[in-house]
């Protein structure tokens, strides 16, 4: 199968999948028993996991960000300079730089009325995330096929 000229390599993209499935589910499952720690109702076992959980996100988030690092060269660039999908790619970097900037703030922020603000941010955009790659992964296959 030919490769568009746009398009991530076959390994490279798998171990983005990999990674950014990582992210998503300890997040997102972190936010979980973190709700559920709130209410009362997290047993002892499933609030053992949040530190746990917390260190595989960041680790994944570190992960994410190299392998986001490593697409600047490449993908990006030759896209840009192409002219293709311009507006949908720099929508996705700016809401990953979004989710990395605000778990920056969240490690950092003292404030509790910011904190909790910033972790809603970052909660949904984060769940958000995946809906907004398959946008960009469709609507690129869609400029390079109108060639």
């Amino acid at each position: 199968m030919k490769q568009r000229a746009f398009q991530v390599s076959p390994r490279h993209r798998r171990i983005l999948y990999v990674v950014s499935l990582v992210l998503l589910f300890s997040g997102a499952v972190w936010a979980w028993v973190h709700r559920l720690d709130e209410q009362g109702s997290a047993g002892v076992t499933l609030r053992h996991l949040k530190p746990w959980l917390m260190k595989a996100h960041g680790f994944a988030a570190v992960g994410f960000v190299l392998l986001l690092g490593t697409l600047l060269s490449t993908h990006v660039r030759r896209s840009w300079h192409a002219r293709k999908n311009r507006s949908n790619g720099a929508f996705f970097l700016s809401a990953m730089s979004l989710l990395t900037l605000s778990g920056y703030a969240l490690y950092y922020l003292g404030d509790e009325t910011w904190r909790n603000a910033t972790s809603q941010f970052h909660l949904w955009l984060g769940l958000s995330s995946p809906l907004l790659l398959f946008w960009h992964i469709r609507s690129g296959r869609r400029a390079t096929a109108a060639r």
